[in-house]
């Protein structure tokens, strides 16, 4: 079992080191920089105090991580904003969890702020990390949306397909979003199906990654080809093809779970050539 990139500290937990914080900050969806770590040592000054409570979201490197959200605060100048796409293709990996986590939460604490039974105003309780309405008692937890990512092979190629969403030239694996009543394996089957029109076996789990664009749990399979000609559906996916791994296309980043399930595929294929 993969060890954790960083850990969460209880409440109750006894601290056994100096108890030093930094901090994410977090504007509008953008992270907020004055110095060359976006994990600032201190709380950056704002010109208003219209912010949420900084919130504890996770110790690493000795250092507790609070995310600070200041959508509604007026920003100084002199801050840099960069995108978090941008700082995860430069990020060590313990990082980069932590800032999947702090971006998760900071969706759910800004979509979430008045009850969706009552509509009274929600609160937050750190310790089970759980938004409270005191007036019916209704709770609201960070949201986390499964979805399933595919590689399929056939011999010695990749499927690999082209979303509307994707810069020009982009492919990824298959993707979509598990539905109510669904087992994973199911709507790996239907995704492939649906998207590209083809049928697969041999399903095989890789692993999971937390992707924070805004609130998804990846779950990585590879497949093989059964049987089918390529369909695109034309609404998702505009464009896909058979791959071979010495002229693939413009791939996902480094970081991401399609381009560690493109990666280990292409070493297995590889491995199998020689």
């Amino acid at each position: 079992m993969p060890l954790p990139l960083f850990r969460l500290r209880s409440k109750c937990e006894r601290i056994s080191y100096p108890l030093e914080r930094r901090y994410l900050h977090l504007w509008r969806g953008q992270i907020v920089q004055n110095s060359s770590n976006w994990l600032a040592s201190i709380m950056l000054p704002v010109s208003s105090s219209a912010e949420l409570q900084p919130l504890y979201i996770a110790s690493l490197d000795q250092q507790d991580v609070y995310l600070r959200v200041l959508d509604n605060a007026t920003l100084m100048l002199h801050y840099q904003l960069w995108r978090p796409r941008q700082l995860l293709l430069d990020t060590k990996p313990a990082e980069a969890a932590v800032l999947a986590r702090g971006l998760q939460l900071s969706h759910w604490l800004r979509n979430n702020r008045f009850c969706g039974r009552c509509a009274a105003q929600l609160y937050l309780n750190e310790a089970g990390m759980v938004l409270q309405c005191q007036q019916c008692e209704y709770e609201q937890y960070p949201r986390l949306s499964p979805c399933m990512i595919v590689l399929v092979r056939r011999d010695h190629r990749l499927l690999l397909a082209h979303n509307t969403k994707f810069p020009a030239g982009y492919y990824s694996a298959i993707a979509g979003f598990i539905e109510a009543g669904e087992s994973v394996e199911q709507a790996v089957h239907r995704e492939v199906h649906e998207e590209v029109g083809i049928q697969i076996t041999d399903l095989q789990y890789h692993g999971s990654q937390s992707w924070a664009f805004p609130h998804s749990l990846m779950l990585g399979f590879s497949a093989l080809y059964q049987s089918g000609v390529i369909q695109v559906d034309g609404k998702e996916i505009t464009a896909a093809n058979w791959f071979s791994i010495d002229n693939l296309p413009i791939l996902p980043p480094k970081f991401s779970i399609a381009r560690q399930l493109i990666d280990q595929l292409v070493s297995d294929i590889e491995t199998n050539l020689r």
